[in-house]
C-alpha cells in the first residue's frame, strides 16, 4: 500500500489545489427549523436555514453551497467517514482526491489528436455510440485544474437527483451512511467482517468526477452528460481517475459495482465494460491491473462482497430522482404565483438560481416529504417563503 500512496501523491501534486472561493456575502439572518417528530420519543436533527432576499439570490455555486448548513454538515460527514478507513495509504489518497477532484488522467488528452485516438479506440470496442456522442462531447472542458470543489457539485444531471450546488455532498453522504450500516449489519447478524475500508472508499469515490462532468454554466444549469459504455459518463470517468492515480484494484472494482452488481452474467458484462472503458481512458491494461480475469471478459473470481455492498449503498437515487422531478414542478408554480416569474424566467437563470438555493438549503427530498403531509402544498409555500424572502 505504501507504493500505492506514493503513486497517488505523484498524480495529485501535478495540479494545484482549487481553493474554495469565498463567494459573495449574503446579508441574511440565521434561524432554525423546528424539530420534526417522526416517532414517539424521537426527533430528526434541526437544521439552520440562511434566508435571502429574492432580489439578492446568489448565483455562484460556491456561495450557494457555503450558505447551506445541510451541505456543510454532509461534506463534514463524508470526511469523517473516510477518516475511519484504517489503511493509511487508502485513507490519505481518498481524502486527497475528495479535497481536490482534479481529473489527472486528462493530462493525457491535452491535444485533439489524443482525444481522437481515444474516441476511435472506444468506438472500435463498442464502448460508445458514435451516433449519440461526438468526439467533442467525449470529455468535458478542462483547463488543468478542477473545475470546482467537491462541495459545490450537483448530485447528478440537472433533471435528476440533488441537482443543486452541494447536491453531490448530500448524495454521497447518504450513500456512505447506508454502506457503513450495511457493513455493521453483516457483522451483527452474520458474525463476520467484510473489508470495510474497500467498501467505504469505493462508496466515497463512486462519483468523484461529477465536479468535472457536471460543471456549472452561466444559466444556472450544469453541463449535459453523455453516455460511455452504456452509463452516464461520470461513472466511467470517475473509474478512469482512480485507476490513473493507482488505487488498489479491489477498490476500483468495488467502485465500479456502484451502478450495477455482477449478480448475473449480463450484469457482470456491464461492469466489465465500464472497467474496460475506464482502463482504456487511463492508459492501463485492465487484466494486468487486476480489474478483470485473465480472459478479460469477466471480473476476478470469486467475486468480493464489497462491490455488492457499494451497489446496495448507492440507492439514494431511488427516492431522490422522483422527488427532485416533482419538486421542481412545484417550485415553478410557486415561482410564478408568489414571486412573479414569467415563462422566460422559468427557462433561465432567474428560476434556476431560485431552485438551486432552495434545494441547497433544505433538499428536494425534504420538500417532497413535506408536500405529502396534511396541507402539504401550503407547508411547502411557507417553507419557500422562509428561505427566499419576496
Amino acid at each position: 500500500m505504501n507504493q500505492f500512496l506514493s503513486k497517488s501523491n505523484t498524480a495529485i501534486t501535478r495540479r494545484n489545489f482549487l481553493k474554495l472561493a469565498t463567494g459573495t456575502a449574503i446579508g441574511t439572518a440565521m434561524f432554525q427549523m423546528p424539530f420534526l417528530s417522526y416517532a414517539k420519543g424521537e426527533t430528526v436533527k434541526s437544521r439552520d436555514i440562511q434566508s435571502v432576499a429574492f432580489n439578492s439570490l446568489p448565483k455562484e455555486p460556491q456561495s450557494v453551497a457555503k450558505a447551506s448548513f445541510m451541505i456543510r454538515a454532509a461534506y463534514d460527514g463524508i470526511l469523517a467517514a473516510v477518516n475511519t478507513i484504517q489503511d493509511n495509504g487508502l485513507r490519505e489518497a481518498t481524502l486527497q482526491i475528495i479535497n481536490n477532484p482534479v481529473p489527472t488522467f486528462m493530462q493525457e488528452y491535452t491535444t485533439s489528436s489524443a482525444v481522437s485516438r481515444l474516441y476511435k479506440r472506444l468506438s472500435d470496442q463498442g464502448l460508445i455510440d458514435t451516433g449519440k456522442i461526438s468526439e467533442k462531447q467525449l470529455l468535458p472542458p478542462f483547463n488543468g485544474i478542477s473545475p470546482q470543489p467537491f462541495m459545490t457539485a450537483p448530485g447528478s444531471g440537472y433533471g435528476s437527483h440533488h441537482a443543486y450546488p452541494g447536491g453531490l455532498a448530500t448524495h454521497v453522504g447518504v450513500n456512505l451512511h447506508s454502506t457503513q450500516y450495511i457493513c455493521k449489519t453483516y457483522e451483527e447478524v452474520f458474525f463476520y467482517k467484510v473489508h470495510r475500508d474497500i467498501a467505504v472508499a469505493g462508496q466515497a469515490l463512486h462519483d468523484i468526477e461529477k465536479p468535472f462532468v457536471f460543471q456549472w454554466q452561466n444559466d444556472g444549469t450544469s453541463l449535459p452528460e453523455y453516455t460511455i459504455a452504456g452509463q452516464g459518463a461520470h461513472h466511467v470517468i470517475s473509474l478512469a481517475e482512480v485507476i490513473y492515480r493507482g488505487f488498489p484494484p479491489e477498490e476500483v472494482v468495488a467502485q465500479a459495482c456502484a451502478h450495477g452488481a455482477p449478480t448475473s452474467l449480463g450484469e457482470e458484462v456491464d461492469v466489465v465494460g465500464w472497467l474496460t472503458a475506464a482502463a482504456l481512458m487511463a492508459g492501463k491494461d485492465p487484466v494486468r491491473y487486476g480489474l478483470l480475469g485473465a480472459s478479460g471478459d469477466s471480473l476476478p473470481a470469486p467475486h468480493h462482497q464489497e462491490g455488492y455492498i457499494v451497489h446496495l449503498g448507492d440507492h439514494d437515487w431511488v427516492l431522490a430522482v422522483p422527488a427532485a422531478q416533482k419538486v421542481v414542478v412545484m417550485l415553478k408554480q410557486i415561482a410564478v404565483t408568489d414571486y412573479g416569474m414569467k415563462d422566460a424566467d422559468l427557462k433561465g437563470l432567474p428560476f434556476n438560481a431560485f431552485r438551486n438555493y432552495i434545494g441547497a438549503q433544505v433538499s428536494f427530498l425534504y420538500i417532497q416529504f413535506l408536500s405529502a403531509e396534511t396541507d402539504g402544498y401550503e407547508q411547502v409555500r411557507r417553507l419557500v417563503h422562509r428561505i427566499v424572502i419576496g
